[in-house]
C-alpha cells in the first residue's frame, strides 16, 4: 500500500490499474498536436465511478451529461440543471410544486457533507470560463444559498479528499486544470493549469491512494501526488499519466 503522505513514481494503485486493464486502457502519450485534435474529435468518454466498492472505467459513446440533477437536503426536494450556453438553476421545490430560485447558473455537480451542501456551478464555452462553488444551508422550513468563492476556471468534475480528523478538501477538475479548496479554511491551491484535457471534457474524478483518476473524451489521467492534500501541507502533482485505447 502506497504511504499516506508521499507517492514515489513506482507506488501506483493496483486498483487503479485493474480498472485500466478491465476497461482495454493502455498508457499513451499525452496527446499533442494532430493527436489532441483526434482526441478532442473522439466520440467515445470515459466515466470514472466506484461502484460496489470498486473502481470502474466504462466507456461511452456520446456522452451527454444529464441536464437535470435532483436531491434531497434537509426534507427539502432541490432540482439542478444544466443546459450549457443556454443556462441553468438552483431551485427548492415546495410540497406543491412551486419551485423557489436559489442559484441562477449552471449547475455542475451537488456534495452534501453532513448538513451543508456544496453546489458547484458553471461553464466553459468559446473562449470564456467561469466557475463558483455554493453551500446551500437551512432546515425543513427554509433553505438558503451563499456565495462561497469564485473560481479560476469552469468545473468539470469534483472529488474528495478526507484525512482522520474529518476534514476534507475537494479537488475541482477544471475545464484545464486542477485546484484544490478547503470549505473550513477558505484555503483555495491551484495544482495545475493549462492542462491537455482543455477541450477533451472532463466528466469524473476519483481520488484513491493518493492518486486522482479523471475520465474524458478518448481516455483517462492519472495524476499522483507529492503530497496529500490537508492541513498544513503543500500538494504538489508529481507526475501526470494519460492511458487510452491501444492504436491496431
Amino acid at each position: 500500500m502506497c504511504a499516506l503522505l508521499f507517492i514515489s513514481p513506482s507506488c501506483f494503485s493496483g486498483e487503479i490499474e485493474d480498472a485500466l486493464s478491465r476497461a482495454g486502457l493502455v498508457e499513451s502519450n499525452i496527446p499533442t498536436g494532430g493527436a489532441w485534435l483526434a482526441a478532442n474529435h473522439n466520440l467515445v468518454d470515459y466515466v470514472v465511478a466506484k461502484n460496489a466498492g470498486q473502481l470502474t472505467i466504462k466507456e461511452e459513446k456520446n456522452l451527454h451529461r444529464p441536464q437535470e440533477t435532483k436531491i434531497t437536503f434537509n426534507g427539502k426536494s432541490l432540482i439542478g440543471t444544466n443546459k450549457g450556453e443556454w443556462g441553468g438553476n438552483l431551485s427548492v421545490v415546495d410540497s406543491d410544486g412551486t419551485a423557489h430560485l436559489l442559484i441562477r447558473d449552471n449547475i455542475v455537480q451537488l456534495i452534501q457533507e453532513k448538513d451543508e451542501l456544496f453546489v458547484f456551478t458553471g461553464l466553459a464555452h468559446l473562449a470564456s470560463a467561469r466557475g463558483a462553488i455554493y453551500k446551500v444551508t437551512g432546515n425543513k422550513e427554509d433553505v438558503n444559498a451563499e456565495k462561497v468563492t469564485l473560481l479560476p476556471g469552469a468545473p468539470e468534475a469534483v472529488a474528495i479528499e478526507r484525512n482522520d480528523r474529518e476534514y476534507f478538501a475537494f479537488l475541482i477538475v477544471t475545464d484545464n486544470g486542477l485546484i484544490s479548496f478547503s470549505p473550513k479554511f477558505l484555503e483555495m491551491k491551484v495544482l495545475a493549469i493549462d492542462q491537455f484535457w482543455h477541450g477533451l471534457y472532463p466528466n469524473s474524478a476519483y481520488l484513491l491512494d493518493n492518486q486522482l483518476v479523471i475520465g474524458m473524451r478518448s481516455g483517462v489521467a492519472v495524476l499522483s501526488f507529492r503530497q496529500i492534500v490537508g492541513i498544513g501541507s503543500t500538494p504538489r502533482v508529481e507526475k501526470i499519466q494519460y492511458f487510452s485505447k491501444k492504436v491496431k
